[in-house]
């Protein structure tokens, strides 16, 4: 059996942690069946369907499978999981144009699987889109900057009694805002703008739960050995803080 170096754990009511510490992938069960946001690196098949196993989690009953950015580290197992369950796929109408190859960077080292073949999402999502399984509202906000089209979500989640928000920052990435990749390959700095614009709109959020993008950005190792509680209210904008850091860090370093 493949498993995760992050044990899968319920981290409120109905939301669920399945990744790694390589990049998160999170479920949220709803009345409509299960919801999906990323699915991880091509290799991680095996270990994100025994995850969802272990934890009496069906990957047929996925419904819909969320993509917070075109990159091969979130859609990486979407095509056989949207296969095996039927669910529909959803991503920014600016990203699927990387998942179908229009828009092509098979040279970032990040991105480069033969075995990836392109490929368009159903549902192709607009700033402020909003859908609906059951009792759960999926809320899209269009946040640019570590690509064009990176989307950021908040999820109403329960425990039957409780209602909570969580949310994501689609992408935080610096790796596509430094100097040295955005020279090599003829990119406009105008990331880095849009990027702070991205903070900046984030920060009318309110936000109980942080799902990380990927586990650095909220602790999740720490939150699955139960070291930390998932419920933070305060985390959320110290998740902008550190974007905002890392960023300033990355403009100074390219002086």
């Amino acid at each position: 059996m493949s498993k995760s170096d992050i044990k899968a754990f319920n981290m409120y009511g109905n939301l669920y942690f399945v990744g790694s510490t390589r990049v998160s992938v999170h479920i949220i069960k709803t009345e409509k069946g299960l919801v999906m946001i990323d699915t991880g690196y091509p290799d991680m098949l095996e270990q994100i369907l025994d995850s969802m196993n272990e934890l009496g989690l069906d990957p047929k009953d996925i419904c819909a499978i969320f993509h917070s950015h075109g990159h091969i580290d979130h859609y990486g197992c979407t095509r056989e999981i949207a296969e095996l369950s039927g669910a529909k796929t959803y991503i920014s109408r600016i990203d699927n144009d990387i998942v179908n190859g229009t828009y092509d960077i098979s040279w970032a080292r990040e991105l480069d699987y033969e075995t990836i073949k392109p490929f368009d999402c159903d549902v192709l999502i607009e700033d402020g889109d909003i859908f609906t399984f059951g009792n759960t509202i999926v809320r899209c906000v269009h946040t640019p900057g570590h690509t064009d089209g990176v989307m950021s979500y908040f999820i109403n989640v329960s425990d039957g009694k409780n209602e909570l928000i969580a949310g994501m920052f689609g992408g935080m990435g610096m790796n596509t805002m430094r100097a040295k990749y955005l020279d090599k390959n003829g990119f406009s700095y105008d990331c880095r703008e849009r990027f702070k614009e991205s903070v900046s709109k984030l920060r009318k959020e309110h936000v109980d739960i942080v799902m990380g993008n990927h586990p650095e950005n909220n602790r999740t190792k720490k939150k699955s050995a139960g070291e930390v509680s998932c419920i933070d209210q305060d985390e959320w904008q110290r998740l902008l803080d550190s974007g905002e850091k890392s960023l300033r860090d990355t403009i100074a370093e390219d002086v």
